[in-house]
């Protein structure tokens, strides 16, 4: 059964913030799947709520990051430490952030904008959405997105961080818009399923990227209180256990739904690029900046005598990082991997900021409901 036959396309390009087969009698459990295969069904749902929640949750985290750096600019030297920064981006967050582009705006790419505004630091004048059915997303125009139109290679060539969303069959088509037209610093967030970082890169002959390949922990399908089936995504943000449970470093990886050992390193690179492309940073302020940010802790000198032992060499005694090309992170042992993998205490450093990033924004949103 086609989808468009059960559902209004108002209900598919606008739907709730967690089920993505809300509306969809197509891949309804109970209609589809009434006799011995329901079971089977049960846990391919489970998994797509679980790998819909860690999309949103790192893209909206990484985002944030990166918008710190934008926003804060050479004075994150002057005040990396947690309880200042905090203070310092309450006083920044008027200042021009990074601009936040969506290519493909189906339900994933409508999920996502949604909460970059609400818990990715995005204003509605920074994002930019192009999308086939935009005269659909109603909700974004009212919202004041900045830019609501059906143009792949304008978003390219006006936006910093560039997410795409598009089916595997659609890349080609993307592809042919956008080739020749990225701006050399773009970073582009790849969510197409099944479509190698790899091979886009080549295609489009650009080297930032960031990929995420999760792998599902088998406890996932033998143990049904690990995971939700159909939890909204704002619902699992308060859960500290199920965040935890998402977290690519938590250090009881036994407890850990979801693994990438690729995506931390490659975000901790990208953040090095865009706060190369943003500040005057030299490398030990880059990396006490890195460490507060993705470790709470700006005087990590496990990372910071690293870096100098190892790449100083390779770096020829430069004072500024280089351009980092994502794209090889894939295919070599970083530095950052090896430090994580051999000290559990970095890795519950990062689990723990991560988890306590969304905290402080529930919070606010609850009181001002009140």
């Amino acid at each position: 059964m086609d989808a468009y036959q059960s559902s209004s396309l108002k209900e598919l390009f606008d739907p709730p913030t967690g089920n993505l087969t809300s509306g969809l009698e197509s891949v309804q459990l109970d209609k589809i799947c009434p006799g011995g295969f329901s079971n089977l069904f049960t846990q391919l749902r489970r998994r797509s709520n679980l790998l819909t929640v860690t999309h949103i949750a790192y893209a909206c985290y990484f985002v944030t990051l990166a918008n710190r750096i934008k926003r804060g600019g050479d004075q994150l030297k002057e005040a990396p430490m947690k309880k200042r920064s905090h203070r310092l981006m309450a006083e920044l967050r008027r200042e021009i952030g990074l601009k936040i582009g969506i290519i493909g705006v189906g339900r994933l790419g409508h999920l996502l904008a949604k909460f970059l505004m609400r818990y990715g630091d995005v204003y509605p004048e920074e994002l930019f959405l192009s999308s086939r059915q935009a005269d659909l997303l109603t909700d974004m125009i009212e919202t004041g997105v900045a830019f609501c139109k059906f143009n792949n290679a304008h978003i390219v060539e006006n936006c910093d961080i560039v997410f795409i969303c598009v089916a595997p069959h659609q890349v080609r088509y993307v592809v042919d818009d956008i080739r020749d037209r990225i701006k050399p610093n773009v970073i582009i967030y790849h969510l197409i399923l099944g479509f190698p970082a790899l091979k886009l890169a080549s295609l489009l002959q650009h080297t930032h990227f960031i990929k995420p390949s999760y792998q599902l922990n088998t406890s996932l399908d033998q143990n049904e209180s690990t995971w939700p089936i159909s939890d909204d995504i704002e619902t699992v943000f308060k859960n500290d256990i199920l965040m935890k449970r998402i977290s690519l470093e938590n250090e009881d990886q036994n407890d850990s739904l979801v693994r990438d050992d690729d995506f931390i390193p490659t975000m901790f690179y990208a953040l090095l690029n865009v706060l190369k492309f943003n500040t005057t940073l030299n490398r030990i302020q880059s990396l006490r900046v890195i460490s507060a940010l993705l470790f709470n802790n700006p005087n990590l000198d496990l990372i910071i005598q690293t870096f100098r032992n190892l790449e100083t060499e390779q770096m020829n005694n430069t004072e500024f990082f280089p351009d980092f090309n994502l794209v090889h992170l894939k295919t070599e042992q970083s530095i950052l991997r090896n430090l994580l993998d051999q000290n559990p205490k970095l890795r519950h450093l990062f689990s723990d900021t991560f988890i306590s990033h969304y905290t402080p924004i529930i919070k606010q949103q609850q009181q001002q409901q009140q």
